[in-house]
């Protein structure tokens, strides 16, 4: 049985996205990062709730998702207005599907702090180390906000000033390719029994490294 039309386009997209992954650096190949250079390098991170989440076939080969979120928190930079919408490569579009490797986009409703790259630069993923710069925010039992990365393991421990290189008898090594944690983030594997940090404990340690960059 042949493909039909529909089917077709998928696969042509699909191979378009493999060749800009690999022509750009992106997918897979995303690499390691640290806390402290996601938050020196990120030009907007603020805490806020996602409002919405659409995808647009936004020309004849490619989808992007867009993400629209209530600020409800600035802790770096600026920014104009209540809400901000933020552009991931992929999705669907009725029976047209585009799929980036390693691309999680934030989920309806969902809360967070977001690590932005750039606010005006279009990229395949714009968040800084793309999972690395995507933190989710859990009410426990208690109702206290707490920390969870993009794959939800709890976020138990927090370093600012890891080296975002390691020195080896005096050579500087190549990072490592992300696992979707950055470096200085210390996570929790069993949920069962651990409590991530506390959100306004996490936003507190984020501006004292800023007050510490800018001394």
């Amino acid at each position: 049985m042949k493909p039909n039309k529909q089917h077709l386009l998928t696969i042509l997209i699909l191979l378009l996205t493999s060749s800009l992954l690999f022509s750009t650096g992106h997918g897979a190949s995303v690499l390691k990062t640290t806390m402290d250079e996601m938050l020196t390098e990120s030009e907007f991170v603020f805490e806020g709730r996602v409002l919405s989440v659409e995808s647009r076939q936004t020309d004849s080969k490619r989808i992007h998702t867009f993400v629209t979120f209530e600020i409800q928190e600035i802790i770096k930079g600026e920014y104009p207005e209540p809400t901000i919408t933020l552009r991931f490569l992929g999705g669907t579009v009725g029976n047209l599907t585009m799929v980036v490797s390693d691309i999680q986009f934030p989920r309806d409703a969902e809360r967070g702090v977001y690590f932005v790259e750039s606010l005006e630069r279009n990229q395949v993923h714009p968040l800084y180390g793309w999972s690395q710069g995507h933190f989710t925010v859990t009410a426990d039992d208690t109702g206290t906000d707490r920390m969870m990365t993009a794959k939800n393991q709890p976020v138990t421990g927090l370093s600012l000033d890891a080296e975002s290189v390691q020195q080896t008898n005096g050579r500087t090594t190549v990072k490592a390719l992300s696992t979707g944690t950055a470096t200085g983030v210390t996570v929790e594997q069993n949920r069962k029994n651990a409590k991530g940090l506390p959100l306004n404990e996490f936003k507190q340690a984020l501006r004292k490294r800023l007050n510490e960059i800018n001394q």
